[in-house]
């Protein structure tokens, strides 16, 4: 005997079969919710009743067949179809086969027949459920596997890396390269509450991301309070210098509007340089994308050898951006094993 007292709607246009199989439902435990006639009529009570599983004749009165209430059914209401039928013919056999039934009980049929068909269609119900359910928590550990690879990783890489497992090293041979950095941070740390530092750097990096990605270049890294972004990578363009110089100047901006509400100072270094790079994706389980060639230690370079609140750039990238920016000679660094190097400040458009 079923103690669960399973729901079940009989279809069947046959009002004698129909109370018959009704009578045997009850005697082996199911709980009969309603008989019914049409397959218009199943569509609607289902709805209502919502039972647990519904008995459905393929041959109905009314202007659609079981085959169609059943579709209808299982469309909108996923709940579990048995066919009954008194048809042998193939051509009705297949067709009610292919609509994917939880079981097909040919008549006449008896008690045993019926529970055990009945018991196997609410059993193959649950596992496809079952199986529904994991597929859609296996999508959204997907989706968030994805989104996260999509903040470490550019979506071309990603693609790459999802589709071969790996990504191969790419020579770039015109791109741009900036680091900015606050130089003062240790003091700001040994000086004010280190949390409140670390936390206020976050914003600050928050809101240097948002300026990144409305300018549609690259964030490379942060590498403590040193914030690496590349412009021309991995898609490549003409105008990558441009973008930067673009992001500096918005990133100054900002700093500068920190500054005069803040109690302590922040002073950002930018330091930008044009050229050849290689780029590709390092690691086996924490990726990154990053980049390597005397462009980007000269990019460095050039962080290191600025001024607080100023924009250093190289002659290379200077060539790039002079006739849209100002820009002001400011001498030439020294660079060990690289000769010397003609810098520029960035002052603003011309």
């Amino acid at each position: 005997m079923n103690g669960s007292k399973t729901r079940i709607l009989i279809v069947e246009d046959e009002k004698i079969i129909g109370l018959d199989i009704k009578h045997t439902l009850e005697r082996i435990g199911y709980e009969v919710v309603n008989l019914v006639k049409s397959g218009e009529a199943a569509i609607d009570l289902t709805g209502e009743l919502k039972p647990d599983l519904v008995l459905m004749d393929i041959m109905l009165s009314g202007g659609i067949t079981g085959i169609d209430a059943a579709e209808d059914i299982r469309r909108k209401f996923d709940i579990p179809v048995i066919y009954l039928t008194g048809l042998a013919d193939e051509e009705t056999f297949y067709k009610a086969k292919v609509t994917q039934p939880f079981g097909y009980l040919p008549k006449p049929f008896d008690q045993k027949g019926l529970h055990t068909a009945i018991e196997m269609g609410l059993y193959k119900h649950k596992i496809e459920s079952l199986l529904k359910q994991k597929t859609i928590e296996l999508e959204v550990e997907k989706k968030k596997t994805d989104n996260l690879l999509l903040n470490i990783l550019p979506a071309g890489i990603v693609k790459e890396l999802k589709l071969n497992g790996s990504v191969k090293p790419r020579l770039f041979d015109a791109i741009t390269i900036m680091f900015a950095n606050f130089h003062n941070f240790i003091s700001l740390i040994q000086k004010y509450e280190p949390v409140k530092v670390v936390e206020q750097l976050n914003e600050i990096y928050h809101h240097f991301d948002m300026i990144v990605e409305y300018s549609g270049i690259e964030k490379m890294k942060t590498i403590g309070n040193t914030y690496m972004i590349g412009g021309g990578l991995p898609i490549e363009s003409d105008d990558h210098a441009l973008k930067i110089i673009e992001v500096a100047l918005k990133m100054s901006e900002y700093m500068q509007k920190v500054n005069e509400k803040n109690k302590y100072e922040w002073q950002l270094r930018i330091g930008i340089n044009s050229g050849q790079v290689v780029a590709g994706v390092v690691g086996m389980h924490k990726f990154t994308y990053d980049v390597w060639g005397d462009t980007v230690n000269i990019a460095s370079r050039m962080e290191n050898s600025c001024e607080p609140g100023k924009i250093n750039i190289t002659r290379s990238t200077y060539e790039l951006v002079k006739d849209i920016y100002d820009c002001e000679y400011r001498g030439k660094l020294n660079a060990k094993g690289m000769g010397e190097i003609d810098m520029f400040f960035v002052n603003g458009l011309k």
